[in-house]
């Protein structure tokens, strides 16, 4: 994401997108983070739902793009759990 301690262009664009698009994930962030969940079996459909909103989301190219740059350990991000990307 940064060089130099520089936001890339490429996060700027999403921090753009998401504003442009309103995402449903910005709706129900706590769908997104199911790890937080205690219940394995509740953390387990709280993925899914997730996962769902992401496939219907114009955004899941970028989204899946930001967490690799970002090397996001957790959540859901472009429609993948930390273990798929």
């Amino acid at each position: 994401m940064t060089r130099h301690g520089h936001l890339s262009s490429r996060y700027m664009a999403f921090l753009k997108r998401t504003h442009e698009v309103d995402p449903e994930c910005q709706k129900a962030p706590h769908l997104f983070f199911p790890e937080d969940e205690p219940d394995p079996e509740k953390r387990l459909l709280t993925a899914k739902a997730a996962k769902k909103i992401c496939k219907s989301c114009d955004m899941i190219e970028e989204c899946f793009t930001y967490a690799l740059e970002t090397n996001q350990r957790h959540g859901i991000w472009g429609g993948t759990s930390p273990d798929e990307r």
